[in-house]
């Protein structure tokens, strides 16, 4: 991704599409006539999803839907490293069309997913065109990416796993709220879905949340294989300030470590 390109594309979306749309799928509508083939797709999700930032930036209730980009690709790191990538990427309950096309354009893979919300269902298809991914709905083993709001952990967290429907030792990547993990809610959904293994709980740098309450991190859960008799010993781990060049390796390397040894 060239850092001039997604500066262009940010310029074009911001110059073209009208101030009075202030709704993802009026905005994906729209963008769909301009031209913008001289984007690669990374390029593309990238700056939609800066100007998606900017454009709700005023707009509390949308904007705190929206997920910042670089934890999408941390979530990519973490799931590529740890081997838990299938032929499909699928969220069960999309809040803000930007997760997981942020986390799909580091892999080669069909995407799928559905939203409650009918504004962010309707322009998921569209988004999907102008980024050149293949969103169609396939039986292929899947890899679930998906944000808890938290709103409602338990009713959520719930919903989440009867929507996924994650088949014998498919995997989910979740990106939920520090406190919610730390909650007996927590407990005692893992207590209930006995056919679900905890991997890991991974937490964000520190840096990337203004506000203590808002941190939060990665978990990983997977549906485990019928009479599975070892379990894989659960990862604990803190991703580093991405400034720190070198504790960010050793961080990469501790990932690479945990998935011969358990995985």
């Amino acid at each position: 991704m060239k850092p001039e390109n997604l500066v262009k594309a940010v310029k074009i979306l911001d110059n073209h599409i009208p101030k009075e749309l202030d709704d993802p799928n009026s905005i994906a509508q729209a963008a769909e006539k301009l031209e913008l083939k001289n984007f690669n797709q990374s390029e593309l999700v990238n700056g939609f999803n800066l100007f998606f930032a900017q454009r709700f930036e005023d707009r509390l209730q949308i904007f705190n839907r929206i997920t910042p980009p670089v934890i999408g690709d941390l979530m990519a790191l973490v799931t590529e490293k740890l081997g838990l990538a299938k032929q499909q990427i699928f969220d069960p309950e999309i809040v803000f069309p930007d997760l997981i096309f942020q986390f799909a354009s580091h892999f080669g893979r069909s995407v799928y997913g559905r939203a409650a919300d009918p504004i962010i269902d309707a322009s998921l298809k569209k988004l999907a065109n102008i980024y050149r991914f293949d969103f169609t709905d396939s039986d292929h083993g899947k890899i679930v990416v998906s944000r808890i709001l938290g709103i409602d952990f338990a009713a959520e967290m719930n919903h989440f796993f009867k929507a996924s429907n994650l088949k014998l030792g498919e995997s989910a990547i979740l990106l939920v709220n520090n406190s919610d993990l730390q909650s007996n809610s927590f407990a005692e959904i893992l207590k209930k879905n006995k056919n679900m293994a905890l991997l890991a709980i991974i937490e964000l740098p520190t840096k990337l949340f203004k506000h203590s309450e808002m941190r939060s991190s990665l978990l990983i859960l997977r549906r485990k294989v019928d009479n599975e008799k070892v379990t894989a010993q659960v990862l604990l781990a803190q991703i580093p300030e991405l400034s720190n060049k070198e504790d960010f390796s050793k961080f990469v390397s501790q990932l690479e470590t945990w998935k011969k040894e358990n995985l």
